[in-house]
């Protein structure tokens, strides 16, 4: 079986090859509520993470104190938009 055969030629120039369909998917961005449970796993493995980092270096006193994870997912919503 060569690549020239008459199966692929057939296969490839045949009535039964069915021609791909373009469709138009627009990218809608999201409203909040909807943005946040799509990306909700990913956004408390940062939150956490950034929390982690600064009791492990004892900088939670510094930075972030008033700060809450509805505060967080604030910020990052509108720096992703």
């Amino acid at each position: 079986m060569g690549l020239r055969n008459e199966y692929s030629y057939d296969a490839f120039t045949g009535e039964d090859v069915i021609e791909e369909v373009e469709e138009n998917h627009e990218m809608v961005p999201l409203d909040e509520e909807s943005w946040e449970d799509w990306h909700s796993q990913h956004l408390l493995n940062i939150w956490m993470g950034i929390r982690g980092y600064l009791e492990d270096n004892g900088i939670n006193n510094l930075m972030l104190q008033r700060a809450g994870y509805n505060d967080f997912l604030q910020f990052i919503h509108d720096f992703s938009s």
